[in-house]
């Protein structure tokens, strides 16, 4: 059996964001390792769940460790710490934050820049989980097939589209392709607007800012 389109809709965007974080912790971003971890945390459980050989050893592995974890206290919180974190990855973002603004040499301006990345992430992914299945979907996807079978040079690939399950497994992948991508410009964009009036909005409350005495 074939992986299924909702496996992939957790794998693809989770893959990605682990990876990301993955980078961010190698180029200084220590806290974002909680993050990564989550994400791969989700993965696994995801894939546990899964109907098929990878998902029985997951499955498996998983429920060995339980077993280790009933004769350990260590294990046992550790196994804890796992499931939690595979279902609170934005409060694990949001506190990654947190510490990143705790080490800032510019708290008050760190302050406003990453409310605003994190205000326009979380609006962003709001707007795509809301909106996008309306565009990407397995109906839709057929539909281009079906476009894509009038050409000579495609008709291979809208037959690939076509077979059972084709559809849905890519739709999967591209709703979550533009997850990634929609989520990453929308922290860009909220952080740059940050990073803009910050120092306009910490000045209301009577703050200066080292940067505006260097530039003096």
């Amino acid at each position: 059996m074939g992986i299924s389109a909702p496996l992939l809709e957790v794998c693809v965007p989770s893959g990605i964001f682990c990876v990301r974080n993955l980078q961010k912790v190698e180029n200084g971003e220590k806290a974002r390792g909680t993050v990564a971890f989550a994400q791969g945390a989700k993965i696994a459980e995801a894939v546990s769940k899964y109907d098929g050989p990878v998902g029985k050893w997951t499955a498996d592995a998983i429920s060995l460790f339980n077993k280790g974890a009933e004769k350990s206290k260590a294990l046992e919180y550790t196994g804890k710490a796992v499931k939690w974190a595979s279902k609170n990855v934005n409060p694990l973002i949001c506190a990654s934050s947190v510490i990143k603004v705790g080490l800032s040499d510019d708290k008050p301006n760190a302050i406003v820049t990453e409310t605003g990345a994190l205000a326009g992430m979380f609006a962003g992914e709001g707007l795509m989980k809301a909106e996008m299945g309306k565009l990407i979907n397995p109906e839709n996807v057929e539909k281009v097939a079906r476009k894509m079978g009038n050409t000579k040079y495609l008709q291979s690939i809208s037959e690939a589209l076509l077979k059972s399950g084709n559809a849905s497994k890519v739709s999967a992948i591209i709703k979550g392709i533009t997850f990634v991508c929609g989520s990453v410009a929308s922290y860009s964009i909220g952080q740059k607007l940050g990073e803009k009036y910050s120092e306009k909005i910490t000045s209301l409350f009577g703050y200066k800012s080292p940067k505006i005495n260097q530039k003096a």
